[in-house]
């Protein structure tokens, strides 16, 4: 169930729209999914890795093949993501933490730490991420050397009704 709600999640979103709306809001999407992060490796006790390469489900101990996004979302999807590697591979670890949590009791929490970069795509925003930044287009951008020791004490933000 929790897979077929992120790829509900995911196949809902305006692809066409995606990179189109231009808010200065964003910024805290950018904020609380570094802060996110950065509370999940604080809580596992593990040593951080650039966001871009973090994949949830493996540091939680999901031994499954990584997910191919195509087998998942729509063609509209799959197009925009092609256009970024690093961006589709963090949907593609959203889906994949989907999978894994539904056998896995107590993990379905950490599905949150990417709901504010899937809510900037939902708002029609974008974003890309790269091993040293994430860049919430034509908005902001956030250097990725140190991002754990900035993000980790930092105070959450209600997205809620962004």
């Amino acid at each position: 169930m929790l897979l077929e709600n992120a790829v509900i999640k995911l196949n809902n979103i305006n692809w066409a729209l995606v990179g189109t709306v231009i808010s200065e809001e964003d910024t805290k999407l950018g904020y609380e999914f570094l802060r996110r992060m950065a509370q999940f490796y604080k809580s596992e006790q593990l040593k951080p890795m650039p966001p871009a390469f973090t994949n949830v489900a493996k540091l939680l101990g999901d031994q499954g093949e990584e997910l191919d996004i195509s087998a998942y979302c729509s063609s509209e999807a799959v197009a925009y993501l092609n256009q970024n590697s690093y961006v589709k591979r963090i949907f593609e670890y959203y889906l994949q933490l989907a999978k894994y949590a539904e056998n896995n009791t107590g993990i379905s929490q950490y599905l949150d730490i990417y709901e504010p970069l899937i809510k900037l795509f939902e708002r029609g925003g974008s974003f890309t991420i790269k091993p040293l930044s994430l860049e919430i287009i034509q908005v902001s951008h956030f250097p990725l050397n140190n991002w754990y020791e900035k993000f980790v004490e930092k105070d959450p933000i209600d997205i809620n009704n962004l």
